[in-house]
């Protein structure tokens, strides 16, 4: 039985979203200072790459969110590896897909089992006769 549920999967943009505001509350301005001088697009990049599906369970967060160093923030790499153990992310179940057949397909059908009923009978026919 699957743990999957809608409710906890988000885009990556909402993770980072997420996870830098949650470590800016946590870490204040030593947090925001870290990332002086660089980039804020790239830092971004390299965080989404880095944590791939990660960012998009929010369970794999929290729980890395939960064991982050009191003192220092995470790289993206240290945070990669909190997510990694933690939940696993659940495959979202795949529904059977029936295909009704098409008008043609139904008359071939039809063909096939009226060919194959004739066919029976005169072999039945032909048994009585043998």
């Amino acid at each position: 039985m699957s743990n999957y549920s809608e409710d906890n999967f988000g885009t990556v943009d909402e993770g980072l979203d997420y996870i830098f505001a949650y470590m800016g509350s946590v870490y204040g301005a030593s947090f925001n200072r870290h990332w002086d001088g660089m980039d804020l697009q790239m830092v971004r990049d390299v965080w989404a790459k880095t944590l791939g599906s990660f960012l998009t369970y929010q369970p794999s967060l929290n729980y890395a969110l939960s064991r982050m160093d009191e003192d220092f923030p995470p790289s993206a790499i240290k945070f990669r590896n909190l997510c990694n153990a933690g939940p696993s992310i659940p495959m979202k179940p795949i529904m059977a897909i029936t295909r009704q057949p098409t008008i043609h397909e139904q008359i071939k059908a039809e063909e096939a089992k009226a060919k194959a009923k004739q066919m029976l009978e005169e072999f039945k026919r032909e048994q009585r006769h043998a």
